[in-house]
């Protein structure tokens, strides 16, 4: 279907979707990571469908545009440090990204599955403890 010569539900970046929502990246990525824009990650990078997002804009009411979901139990969500967090049956969680390739990580990932051991468990003991200075 095309409107004017376009396709109706083209495809858009993350700038694009600044663009047309009138804000900047940063609000638009807010948005995206609160899970309050419909919105997909394809590889690194997120994707939006120019419809999909005109109908959200357009269902918003007075009472709720602009507030992002804080409530929202597995939510990823964007702290005021700048790092992303969620929070999952009352408990905290942050992101960090590590140094890894993809291969180490996978290689990480199926030794602990083999030992039983929980990944990020273990990196956040090894934090924990790191900071006390055992």
């Amino acid at each position: 279907m095309t409107e004017h010569g376009r396709v109706q539900d083209d495809v858009l970046t993350l700038e694009e979707l600044a663009t047309l929502l009138k804000v900047s990246e940063t609000t638009a990525y807010s948005l995206v990571r609160s899970g309050e824009l419909p919105g997909r990650k394809v590889g690194r990078e997120w994707r939006f469908v120019r419809s999909q997002i005109l109908t959200w804009l357009m269902s918003g009411t007075e009472d709720n545009m602009g507030q992002t979901n804080t409530q929202g139990d597995g939510v990823v969500q964007l702290g005021e440090d700048g790092g992303e967090f969620k929070v999952e049956g009352g408990r905290e969680y942050v992101a960090m990204w590590l140094p890894l390739t993809r291969d180490e990580k996978a290689a990480l990932v199926d030794k602990a599955a083999r030992e039983g051991v929980m990944l990020s468990e273990l990196v956040a003991d090894h934090l924990r403890d790191w900071v006390k200075g055992s």
